[in-house]
Parts: structure tokens; C-alpha cells; sequence
């Protein structure tokens, strides 16, 4: 309840809530997670805190992903799919799962992208000349990116393959504040440098994490 009021106070009116579903940690089935907002929203409704929640979920891309794959929870009255890419995985893997998902009629949205391992060195060891044309051809409109976009402007090819599909990015808000490190940070704001970032989330867990992310500075 008192995160709620913080989220009110930094200017929030809607938030999702996307719990994490990472099997053999956090399990909770799709019914549980909708009861659970559901009884919160009450809550906040008869504490006269006006905000409003809606449902998701943040799945982990391991191979237990398949074993959810009929019973996806996209972000409430969206197509997006919040999908978090585990630390040591390789590109091959998410281009299968991800392509899986798109066949579904899905918008897979990476979570904080800057926090993937495949995304660190790929984009920070790019040579200063293909660093320039990839930072240009971001000034675009994101549908002539799309267009644009080919092997010849950037090292990375996953990062290349997601934009193709019209895939979203969600970065992480404290990830800017260097609340995960430096190369983290580095990392958070060169991809913000090149306009790919379509989302952005608090990471909020706790009280405390709010007050860090919106009055740090103060």
C-alpha cells in the first residue's frame, strides 16, 4: 500500500504489475497472479488510492519456457509479452522462442535489455565508425529503422534480428542511476542514445527501491 502511494506521488496513475514466473522459484499459475491484483486493487480502492493496476507477468527464458507457452499472460489489453533473456544463454535460443511467440500473434518486450549479457560487449567493443551509422540511422522514425536496418550497421545481430520483428524494449528506470553498476548503466544509456527503448519499468520490490529510484537526487 505504501508503494502504491509512492507511485501516486511520483506522478503514476496506472501500473502494471508483472511478477516474475521463473519455474522451480516463482510459480504462481496465471489465476493466482489475476486474484492477487484483483484483491490489491480493492485495496487501494477502499484506501482511496487511485491508482490502477493491471495484470502481467515477466517470464524468464530458460527451457522451461516451453512448458508455459499455452497459457501465455501478455500485459493486460496489449499483444506485448514480457520476456526476461537469462544471463547465459545464446542468440540462437532466443531467436527460436521468440519467433514461437510471434507466430503467436505476440509482441515479445525485452526487460531491461541493458542488464543482457548479449547486449554488453557486443555493443560496447562496436568499432567508432559502425557505433556513428547505427546512432543514425536511430534518428529515423522506428518504421524506417525497421526498413534500414541491415547486418552492415551494427556488429550485434540479435539486437539487428529483434528490431527487424518488431520486437519492444523495456529498460529498467534505476539502471540509469547506476543502481546495478556502471556497465549496466553504460550500457542502459547508449541503447537510450539510440532510440530503442519502446518501455520503461521501476523494478520497484520494495519501499525502499522507490524512494531511491524518484528522490535520490533530492
Amino acid at each position: 500500500m505504501e508503494m502504491a502511494r509512492l507511485l501516486i506521488q511520483a506522478g503514476y496513475q496506472t501500473v502494471y504489475c508483472t511478477p516474475h514466473l521463473i519455474k522451480g522459484l516463482y510459480e504462481a499459475d496465471n489465476e493466482t497472479i489475476t486474484q492477487a491484483v484483483n484483491d490489491l486493487q480493492k485495496e487501494l480502492d477502499r484506501e482511496g488510492i487511485a491508482l490502477r493496476l493491471l495484470c502481467g507477468r515477466e517470464y524468464f527464458l530458460d527451457n522451461n519456457f516451453k512448458d508455459y507457452m499455452n497459457v501465455l499472460m501478455p500485459l493486460e489489453n496489449t499483444s506485448y509479452l514480457l520476456i526476461e533473456i537469462p544471463p547465459h544463454t545464446y542468440p540462437g535460443m532466443v531467436q527460436d522462442t521468440l519467433s514461437e511467440i510471434i507466430r503467436r500473434n505476440l509482441t515479445p518486450l525485452l526487460a531491461h535489455p541493458e542488464r543482457c549479457e548479449l547486449f554488453h560487449e557486443r555493443i560496447i567493443t562496436e568499432q567508432p565508425g559502425k557505433i556513428s551509422r547505427f546512432k543514425n540511422l536511430f534518428h529515423r522514425s522506428r518504421s524506417d529503422v525497421r526498413t534500414a536496418f541491415n547486418a552492415e550497421d551494427s556488429d550485434n545481430r540479435l539486437l539487428q534480428w529483434l528490431i527487424k520483428r518488431q520486437c519492444g524494449f523495456q529498460s529498467n528506470l534505476p539502471s540509469f542511476i547506476g543502481a546495478y553498476g556502471e556497465q549496466i548503466q553504460t550500457t542502459a544509456q547508449y541503447l537510450k542514445s539510440l532510440g530503442i527503448y519502446t518501455h520503461s519499468g521501476t523494478d520497484a520490490h520494495s519501499v525502499e527501491s522507490l524512494k531511491k529510484l524518484f528522490w535520490s537526487n533530492q
